[in-house]
């Protein structure tokens, strides 16, 4: 069996999730630049391992109104930044999951909008952020905990 046609067809994989990583990326941070234009930035997001994740962004005034939302929510890099409308007007601090069910959203991007609302008390606040472990690094963790280590003398 001749290997070199797999060989090439994974870097062809790899460059190719390469290239599309790279464009969300860029429609990421582009949709972020507009948001920043506008103000500062309120962000949450809902990690998803095996399911859909999501990204909630807020453009906000000096006062924690929010003036103009947008969110990415899906499993691959074909996700693209979408605009979040309803919010408007409303204080950033004070979104409840009410808030977010009256206007139909998907449980991660509802999750990802209470995020941003929290960070936002949490930072206005004086507190510090805590980043929670990625799932691959929660399950490491627990691997660990489960393996006895040999003592050293």
């Amino acid at each position: 069996m001749n290997i070199i046609p797999l060989i090439i067809l994974f870097c062809m994989a790899f460059a190719l999730q390469y290239l599309l990583t790279f464009l969300q990326m860029r429609s990421f941070m582009s949709s972020y630049r507009n948001l920043r234009q506008r103000g500062r930035v309120a962000i949450g997001k809902a990690k998803g391992a095996f399911r859909a994740g999501a990204i909630a962004m807020f453009a906000i005034d000096g006062n924690g109104s929010i003036l103009e939302g947008s969110f990415m929510q899906g499993v691959t890099v074909f996700a693209r930044v979408r605009t979040l409308r309803g919010f408007e007007g409303m204080d950033v601090g004070e979104i409840q999951k009410k808030d977010c069910q009256r206007m139909h959203l998907p449980a991660p991007v509802t999750k990802a909008v209470l995020e941003a609302s929290s960070n936002y008390r949490i930072l206005m606040s004086g507190g510090e952020l805590t980043e929670e472990p990625a799932p691959l690094v929660k399950a490491a963790n627990a691997l660990k905990r489960l393996v006895p280590h040999a003592e050293t003398e």
